[in-house]
């Protein structure tokens, strides 16, 4: 005879192949996914630099635009917008205004004259001068200059001998040890001369200011300080002429302010930025003055590049080579600024050139060219054409390791995913054959249960009948044993009647329809009628029984379903005591359960088989229970009985050593009899 799979067999080798290939399949792309994520990543990484240089290209021109636009040919108004543009941006170091000839208009830089200037005096004060000098110099009689020094002030005809009598009354009250009348006089002529020089070229402001700086003190530092404020303030502003010595007098200026410490903290930094302010025009001059007369001079830009405003990049050479300068072209103000490169670049940086994009990226700016020696084509170079040729960008990932481990990564997870599916379909396969010896071992217990069950009903069916027709035919002449024949067909009829009932209770179990009907009873009644149900089967084979049952215990259950778990058990109790007759029924009351126990002496049940006793079908296979024949059911119903009244069975048991079957209700079910 041919053998064949069966269809539930084949079903699953076809789902067993069905997962492997679609497991197969998954594999497979993942590892080509993983590929092609990198090679996807690469592009996209290098599209997104690219657009960072794009975007930055964009911004530098736009912020030089920015800048340099709206500068007109008046002198004032340019000079306002430059500034204005300065404090908006700190990369600009300094704005500047120049003539053609290379001379500053701003910042207002003079050089002293070769030359002396002799301006003209009255012939009063310029006697009245004379001979305060000579009492002055020549005879140490510093009143007497003083009275002389006055008479010249009074004598002043203009600015010019006024400044001049001012500045010698200073000096006088100095020599006086009169700081305070010294102090009236220099500020006066800060305050209203500040741009008259003597007749060398250099200016008076800086004699009286320099004189405030060496007299002035703490005790008068509150009337010093608004005089030296304003002075600084003109400097900044271009009022007051800067020349080769205003570095000098800035840093004696510094210098007073650290050791006259201010009462405003607000007035201390306003004067200190000043100051950083004229050294940044200072610096302008001294180290670009030369550099742009010398460009003016050519008026040849061709060489430079020129922006959207007709400004031109210069690249100085005169500077720390990370300055450069930005000169309109205009013919009758030439101007621009001196800038800071780096703070440039740094403040384009900051802007959000990378929004939008999915990787973070630096942004870099090497003197010149770097090789990449990392063997990584993932940074971007190029120089800043037509800005700053010479000058290169750099970008690359932020996190250089990113797209290993971005693989690294997804490799885990592929490898997880892959590993879970292994492991999913190992357990599929391994539930597969476990449900398919499951339906196996239920069909075989099904296919043993309808032949223990034909075996078991044959059985009392058989002595019902032979009973009843050997007295029906007459065989049986006396009553005594008509007596005995007819007990033995109701006891019979009893046995099969348990048999059909523990098959429709499981049938109802199946079917979720059981039905109960709990009262108040004396659950000694109805365990001494199992007994009483039992005595023929228990006198037959000569079994004794041993009883300890409280009478007066009584439970809510129902008679009929706890009278068939007694007989079930009583039944087992029966069958598997082997050649021991003792039988122990204990019914008994503890503080919180009820315990009805019934025991025997008989072959006993292993330890692996005291929880699948309770399953449906399932008989022990053992060859100490020889040939004895059951429905596999009376367990399995004693225990849902029990359950439905919220107890539980429980076994103790050994091979050897007999079996214990304890069935617990709970106090809520149980009562005592007053």
């Amino acid at each position: 005879m041919k053998s064949r799979f069966k269809p539930v067999t084949r079903l699953s080798v076809i789902f067993i192949l069905a997962i492997v290939l679609s497991g197969s399949i998954l594999t497979y792309f993942s590892i080509n996914n993983i590929s092609n994520l990198k090679a996807l990543t690469e592009k996209e990484i290098i599209e997104e630099q690219r657009e960072i240089y794009s975007r930055f290209s964009e911004a530098l021109q736009n912020k030089i635009d920015t800048i340099t636009t709206g500068l007109t040919n008046e002198s004032e108004v340019i000079r306002n917008l430059l500034i204005k543009r300065a404090a908006e941006s700190d990369f600009i170091i300094q704005p500047f205004i120049v003539k053609s000839n290379g001379k500053f208009i701003f910042p207002n830089f003079e050089v002293i004259p070769e030359r002396v200037y002799v301006p003209f005096f009255t012939e009063r004060f310029n006697a009245s001068f004379i001979e305060g000098e000579k009492a002055e110099f020549a005879e140490k009689n510093y009143p007497e200059a003083k009275q002389n020094y006055l008479s010249c002030l009074n004598y002043a005809r203009g600015s010019i001998d006024s400044v001049k009598a001012l500045n010698a009354l200073g000096r006088i009250a100095v020599k006086l040890n009169d700081p305070e009348d010294a102090i009236s006089r220099y500020s006066r002529i800060l305050l209203n001369y500040p741009l008259l020089s003597d007749e060398n070229g250099y200016p008076y402001v800086y004699y009286a200011l320099s004189q405030i700086l060496k007299i002035a003190g703490p005790a008068n530092s509150e009337k010093s300080i608004p005089v030296i404020e304003f002075s600084v303030e003109k400097m900044a502003s271009g009022i007051i002429h800067l020349n080769y010595s205003t570095g000098e007098l800035l840093s004696q200026v510094t210098e007073w302010l650290k050791v006259n410490a201010l009462n405003s903290p607000e007035k201390l930094s306003h004067i200190n930025g000043l100051i950083e302010s004229l050294n940044q025009q200072l610096q302008l001059v001294n180290i670009y003055g030369n550099e742009l007369t010398g460009l003016l001079e050519k008026s040849n830009w061709d060489d430079y590049y020129t922006t959207g405003n007709d400004f031109k990049i210069v690249h100085s050479s005169s500077g720390n080579g990370n300055e450069f300068l930005l000169i309109n072209t205009n013919p009758d103000y030439p101007a621009g600024f001196l800038l800071n490169r780096k703070k440039l670049f740094e403040t384009l940086v900051k802007a959000d050139l990378q929004e939008g994009f999915d990787f973070d990226h630096l942004i870099e700016f090497p003197d010149g060219y770097t090789a990449n020696n990392n063997g990584s084509n993932l940074i971007f170079s190029s120089q800043l054409n037509p800005f700053f040729p010479g000058q290169f960008i750099r970008i690359k990932l932020e996190d250089e390791d990113l797209i290993s481990d971005l693989i690294r990564r997804r490799s885990w997870i592929y490898g997880i995913a892959s590993l879970l599916l292994l492991v999913a379909m190992v357990l599929g396969v391994v539930l597969i054959l476990r449900d398919i010896a499951r339906e196996k071992h239920l069909a075989r217990l099904r296919s043993d249960f309808i032949s223990n069950v034909t075996h078991e009903l044959k059985t009392p069916l058989t002595s019902i009948r032979m009973y009843a027709e050997s007295i029906m035919m007459g065989r049986v002449k006396s009553v005594t044993d008509q007596k005995d024949y007819l007990s033995v067909v109701v006891n019979e009829s009893e046995r099969l009647k348990r048999m059909i009932n523990n098959i429709l209770e499981f049938s109802k179990m199946e079917k979720q329809k059981q039905e109960y009907h709990p009262i108040e009873t004396r659950l000694s009644d109805i365990l001494l009628k199992a007994i009483n149900d039992m005595s023929y089967w228990l006198e037959e084979k000569g079994f004794k029984l041993k009883t300890e049952i409280d009478r007066d215990i009584t439970a809510e259950v129902d008679p009929d379903k706890f009278h068939q778990v007694y007989t079930n058990l009583l039944s087992n109790a029966i069958k598997y005591s082997g050649d021991s007759r003792n039988i122990f029924i204990r019914l008994f009351m503890n503080s919180n359960e009820i315990i009805t126990e019934i025991a025997d002496e008989g072959i006993g049940i292993a330890k692996e088989d005291q929880e699948k006793i309770f399953e449906e079908f399932y008989r022990v296979d053992r060859h100490e229970s020889g040939d004895i024949t059951g429905t596999g059911l009376g367990l399995t119903v004693a225990r849902e009985i029990v359950e439905a009244h919220d107890g539980k069975i429980l076994v103790e048991s050994g091979i050897g050593k007999g079996s214990s079957f304890m069935v617990i209700i709970p106090m809520n079910k149980v009562g005592k009899d007053p």
